[in-house]
């Protein structure tokens, strides 16, 4: 009897660290956690060498419920915890497959979250009732993704809505922060009502080990208790569209993909997210291929366990990365690169302030091809557009900034942006290795005075 008494006792603490050890629930919504951009948009038409550079090694259609199941299996096999499906409102067939996902995810301890596409709304109305309907109708499902407790959700071109726009529909949808918002883009000045950050694309990049090291330090000093969460990419293939600016960057044979990965670790990111699963128009996928077969599964299955074997970073980490001494990275000889990223983020004006220094055009502005008024025009940012500056020519007069549309480096006349003071701050950045053309038109100044100009 006393033998018995004594078991029980004992089996009690043990039987409940073991559930603790076994159980995946318990802590699966804790950092570090990895994501996968999906796609839930195709069908019997597109699997065509017209329109894929590569084929699923199965073929299917997105409304199956079977490839879904199966796409789940696949990537939970290779350390992908949750599915960041791209979503297109309510009512659209991306969201009765996306219920559809949560349901069979709930089944296999796996999980899902939506990449809002904010350009889709027209008016503001739309946009805060798509939203309301995400957090009434969909995160009260058991699957959908959650990040130390609270739902997280991706946003997709919230450059749309001004900053302090996004301030007034969060105040309205999710006015005690409950969930967590990423952004995605060039603009850190978001992350004021944001709770994180991500580059969805970094196939433009032509140092990828300096842009992931350059976009941590930019999300770490919007906050020590914003997600930084970083990139990784196989490569990318849109040659078979349309589109005017499409480009190809290279897989090498899985090499790009595993020098993306390295580089997010060095980062210590809180969260990885892979662009993508499956976008097979953009070839981006990592999905088993009639080429690569398994390969792009069997390299996320080995990366990601690295990437969970470290605990995530603490507050102190972060902020010693965010410190204004932190030395930047070196940059690559390769100024920018020869093509420009599709889902990059477009220039959008955003009349706001944020923690640290914003600087801020003050005229129309032309973004050029390198520090002179010869140098080509790239294209134009509106007044009070809050830059994001990479660097500076040795004499102050010019400015680098992030400008994907054109690559990866646009420069604007220093002249026209505040304030004034603090450029020293910033590297000095070597002009491109190209000659500037002669401008047809030299203009005495580098800015527009007529709105209607731009």
């Amino acid at each position: 009897m006393v033998r018995q008494k004594l078991w029980r006792l004992l089996a009690v603490p043990f039987l409940f660290a073991l559930l603790l050890v076994t159980s995946p629930s318990l802590h699966a919504d804790n950092p570090p956690r990895v994501f996968a951009f999906y796609y839930a948009w195709f069908d019997e038409q597109t699997w065509s060498p017209n329109l894929v550079s590569d084929l699923p090694a199965e073929q299917y259609v997105s409304r199956d419920p079977g490839a879904i199941a199966r796409h789940i299996d696949q990537a939970q096999s290779a350390g992908i915890d949750s599915f960041v499906v791209s979503w297109l409102g309510p009512g659209n067939p991306t969201d009765e497959r996306f219920k559809m996902m949560l349901d069979i995810a709930s089944g296999k301890n796996f999980s899902a979250t939506i990449d809002f596409e904010a350009n889709k709304y027209g008016s503001r109305d739309a946009l805060v009732n798509a939203l309301t309907y995400v957090r009434d109708q969909l995160m009260p499902h058991g699957a959908f993704a959650r990040v130390n407790g609270k739902p997280i959700i991706f946003f997709w071109r919230e450059q749309v809505r001004s900053v302090d726009e996004w301030a007034e529909i969060r105040a309205q949808v999710d006015p005690n922060h409950d969930q967590l918002w990423i952004a995605e883009g060039v603009n850190v000045a978001y992350q004021r009502v944001f709770d994180g950050h991500h580059l969805y694309s970094i196939a433009w990049s032509p140092d990828v080990n300096y842009t992931l090291n350059d976009w941590s330090k930019r999300v770490r000093r919007a906050g020590a208790d914003k997600l930084w969460v970083a990139t990784v990419m196989p490569g990318y293939d849109d040659t078979r569209t349309t589109r005017a600016d499409k480009f190809a960057r290279s897989r090498d044979d899985g090499n790009f993909y595993r020098a993306t990965w390295n580089a997010a670790l060095l980062t210590r990111p809180d969260l990885v997210v892979i662009t993508s699963f499956n976008e097979w128009v953009e070839g981006s996928q990592i999905e088993p291929s009639v080429t690569y077969g398994n390969l792009y599964l069997d390299l996320t299955r080995e990366y990601a366990a690295q990437f969970k074997a470290s605990p995530p970073p603490s507050a102190e980490e972060k902020a010693a990365a965010a410190a204004p001494n932190t030395p930047r990275p070196t940059r690559a000889p390769t100024q920018a690169p020869t093509a420009k990223p599709t889902r990059g983020a477009s220039p959008t004006p955003t009349p706001t302030s944020i923690a640290f220094a914003a600087y801020r055009t003050t005229e129309i502005l032309r973004v050029r091809a390198g520090p002179a008024t010869t140098y080509e025009t790239l294209g134009k940012l509106p007044r009070d557009f809050v830059l994001d500056i990479l660097g500076r020519s040795a004499d102050k007069q010019w400015l680098a900034i992030a400008y994907p549309d054109f690559g990866s480096l646009g420069w604007v006349s220093a002249e026209f942006v505040t304030p004034r003071d603090g450029l020293e701050q910033f590297p000095v950045e070597l002009a491109p290795d190209v000659t500037p053309a002669p401008s047809a038109s030299p203009q005495p100044f580098d800015s527009d005075v007529l709105p209607d100009w731009y």
